[in-house]
């Protein structure tokens, strides 16, 4: 159609060319691939992030040490053989001799009973092993001289095996009363008091004994109840050859055993837990059962119990401390190492605590006696701390006794000054330093108070160095 002259046509777009919508196309189709390819490139990264950071997914030692950790394995097994094999028990004999002083001791303060319900105590005296229930279990030590075992009825059978399993000397009979689940175990405590005669109305019971046993003796009897003495409590304390030797061996295997595992078998990257496991692993090779093990690293080890909620993994500058321990016929060990994983690498500062801690327990190990209180064997690593500088840093007691519990009397406290140190006390000496945020430094070996009143080491040494 032909336009006119005085017609106008209207301003249209201009149709783009085939040519140039094609290149527009393409270009977009290349910009989506690339797109696509990027979301998919950091999918996977992310992914491989997630699996290597995700706290459950091990991640890969630099290197497979297995060969040189089974083979330090076996000759640290090898080397406990000398200090396990032969090692005597405690003989049945020796249950006589610490019946007769506990008998002598309750006579000569007036006790009348002593009563306790399975605890270490318990097993000092009767070499019977039994598990606290909600129904009382207990011995009755009567000061003429006479032991009786109350027992659930139902169980009756069960306690006459063990304690035939216990094989003490004929010269110890005791006699075994049953109480019915329909009646009252307390009820039955009152009789058999009632069948022994005795001018003393004192009775005794063992001071881990839980409060509604004690309660529940107290409100059946017509005697007084009290917690017993620090007479009868250190009965226990003194520790006879046998004992001692026992101890000995546990301790010194465990202190060999975490060297063991302070050469050969941590390196950079593991994790505290990884450590930990080695070193169960070693305390089970030289023997021992119910092993247990605290393994800190860094600024962890500022907690004295650690802070399982926040792992480290070594690093070349690392500091680690290892507390360990575990039972060899039924005494415990508890020994505790701090070293660097690299000699090169050690903070200054740190080195100087350390040293500050190892001079603590030589100070102790030089001058402490028999006759000295808990108190003042305390106050002797403490000061020495103080006076380096580090008196606040060290927040805890100096030690504990150690024998059949891991923790048990004497406590070395600077409060505890009624109690004095006697030949045959074994007792733990771990001075410590510990600035939160930065480091944590412990030692701890067993020390014996010989007959001579002077201290032995029942470790098989103090450490000389924090990476030796």
């Amino acid at each position: 159609m032909t336009l006119g002259n005085n017609e106008t046509t209207p301003m249209l777009p201009r149709r783009q060319s085939s040519n140039h919508w094609n290149k527009l196309k393409h270009k977009t189709m290349i910009l989506r691939t690339l797109l696509v390819l990027g979301v998919l490139a950091g999918l996977v990264v992310g992914i491989a992030a997630l699996q290597f950071w995700h706290p459950g997914a091990p991640s890969p030692p630099p290197f497979n040490d297995n060969d040189e950790w089974h083979q330090a394995l076996d000759a640290l097994a090898q080397d406990a053989k000398g200090c396990v094999d032969g090692l005597p028990r405690v003989p049945g004999e020796q249950y006589i001799d610490r019946q007769n002083r506990l008998f002598d001791t309750m006579q000569q303060e007036g006790v009348f009973a002593y009563v306790m319900e399975p605890s270490s105590t318990f097993l000092y005296y009767t070499n019977l092993t039994w598990t606290r229930t909600e129904r009382p279990f207990l011995v009755v030590f009567t000061d003429d001289r006479q032991m009786t075992i109350i027992t659930p009825a139902f169980e009756a059978t069960r306690a006459k095996e063990q304690w035939i399993k216990a094989n003490l000397p004929a010269g110890i009979n005791p006699s075994m009363v049953e109480w019915v689940e329909h009646g009252s175990a307390f009820d039955t405590v009152r009789d058999v008091l009632k069948s022994h005669h005795s001018q003393s109305q004192a009775i005794q019971i063992e001071p881990t004994t839980r409060y509604f046993i004690a309660e529940g003796i107290r409100a059946s009897v017509d005697h007084s109840v009290h917690i017993a003495s620090q007479t009868l409590q250190q009965l226990r304390m003194v520790k006879t050859q046998e004992e001692i030797a026992i101890i000995q061996c546990t301790n010194r295997i465990s202190v060999r055993a975490i060297e063991t595992l302070q050469h050969h078998g941590i390196h950079i990257g593991m994790s505290e837990q990884m450590i930990a496991q080695r070193m169960i692993e070693a305390l089970h090779r030289v023997g021992l059962t119910e092993t247990w093990v605290l393994a800190l690293v860094d600024a962890n080890a500022a907690f004295p119990h650690g802070q399982p909620g926040k792992p480290h993994d070594v690093t070349p500058s690392s500091l680690i401390l290892i507390d360990a321990g575990g039972k060899l016929y039924d005494y415990q060990s508890d020994v505790t190492r701090t070293f660097f994983i690299d000699p090169a690498a050690a903070n200054h500062t740190i080195k100087a605590a350390w040293r500050s801690v190892r001079n603590a327990q030589q100070a102790v190990l030089d001058n402490i006696k028999a006759g000295d209180s808990c108190a003042h064997v305390d106050l002797t690593a403490r000061n020495l701390i103080s006076d380096a500088g580090w008196g606040d840093a060290f927040t805890h007691r100096l030690g504990h006794g150690i024998g059949l519990e891991m923790h048990e009397e004497p406590f070395m406290n600077q409060g505890n000054t009624n109690c004095f140190l006697k030949p045959g006390f074994t007792f733990t000496v771990e001075p410590g330093i510990y600035v939160p945020g930065e480091f944590g430094v412990r030692l701890e070996d067993i020390f014996l108070v010989n007959e001579h009143g002077s201290l032995d080491l029942l470790t098989d040494s103090l450490a000389t160095d924090p990476w030796a």
